[in-house]
């Protein structure tokens, strides 16, 4: 499943398509209805990326760089100290980039509001940051495969799930239950000018 900066801009709202993904096949799979995921269970996809972006911005201080794809996703990456090159970046270079982020998922306990908050993460080399949203599910359509999400902000979120296995899933989600995304940052693994 692919992480991206399009799913981290969902969990502002309630979730994005992939971590709704992940939320529905966070339970084993069985050949009738596959059980639904337990309240504090929590299931964690981490995946590494290679892209060619464009340099936008440069936060010496905190290893940080904002960059751009040729699709127009920006985000940001933080930078660890063996990490090579960083000091030579500057806005408006285009770079190669290997870097890492995880999405865990979980229902969230009964009773449990929806929320958002944001935190230091330890990471392998860096101080980075984690986001946890806590977003209710408010509506599950199944003849349409949609389910909607309320975030922290009451925003709304209708999701679209293509899926056929995770269609088979939804009815594990219901009205009024509240699921936990956690999404940590971007961490570079690598940057090289890029390939030719």
């Amino acid at each position: 499943m692919k992480i991206t900066n399009e799913i981290k801009r969902g969990l502002l709202v309630g979730c994005g398509a992939g971590v709704l993904a992940f939320a529905l096949a966070a339970s084993p799979a069985r050949a009738d209805t596959p059980p639904p995921v337990q309240p504090g269970t929590v299931h964690t996809a981490t995946q590494t990326t290679h892209a060619s972006v464009t340099v936008t911005a440069i936060e010496k201080s905190a290893r940080r760089v904002s960059v751009k794809t040729a699709d127009g996703d920006k985000f940001d990456v933080t930078v660890p100290a063996e990490v090579q090159g960083f000091e030579k970046l500057k806005a408006g270079d285009k770079v190669d980039i290997d870097y890492s982020e995880s999405v865990a998922i979980g229902m969230a306990p009964k009773g449990t509001k929806p929320a958002v908050s944001e935190r230091a993460a330890n990471m392998p080399g860096a101080a980075g940051r984690e986001m946890t949203i806590m977003a209710e599910v408010t509506k599950v359509d199944l003849a349409n495969n949609k389910v909607t999400f309320k975030g922290p902000k009451g925003k709304t979120k209708t999701l679209t799930v293509e899926d056929p296995e995770l269609q088979a899933r939804l009815p594990n989600l219901k009205p009024g239950q509240v699921m936990m995304f956690q999404y940590t940052e971007a961490v570079a693994a690598a940057i090289t000018p890029p390939a030719k």
